[in-house]
């Protein structure tokens, strides 16, 4: 499989890692759209179209917590599930985006 959060999760490619369970890795984003630009995501190859067992929906559920308790803790926080086609990844991943001093600007959001 070619997939770059794969070959991340495998420590095949190298990522600022944030935060790691045996089930969820977050890392900061290379290409950051915000002060705080982190990618969360299921360590296990997850697709939108995937018919998701319990197992997957847990740690599906298990990346908002994470995701929440981070916006918690920050000022201006938003977070959003990239789905399959809406990016150029298809192993689904989430965006914590952070750290605006006032309002979130929703350009390109």
């Amino acid at each position: 499989m070619d997939c770059l959060f794969c070959k991340i999760v495998q420590k095949q490619e190298p990522a600022d890692i944030i935060y790691e369970d045996d089930e969820v890795l977050g890392f900061k984003n290379i290409k950051p759209e915000a002060p705080v630009h982190l990618l969360l995501i299921p360590k296990k190859h997850l697709q939108w179209g995937d018919d998701f067992n319990k197992d997957d929906l847990i740690t599906l559920t298990k990346i908002l917590s994470i995701a929440k308790k981070m916006a918690s803790e920050q000022k201006a926080a938003k977070f959003i599930f990239n789905i399959g086609r809406a990016s150029h990844l298809n192993h689904i991943h989430l965006h914590f985006l952070s750290g605006w001093e006032q309002e979130v600007p929703m350009h390109n959001i």
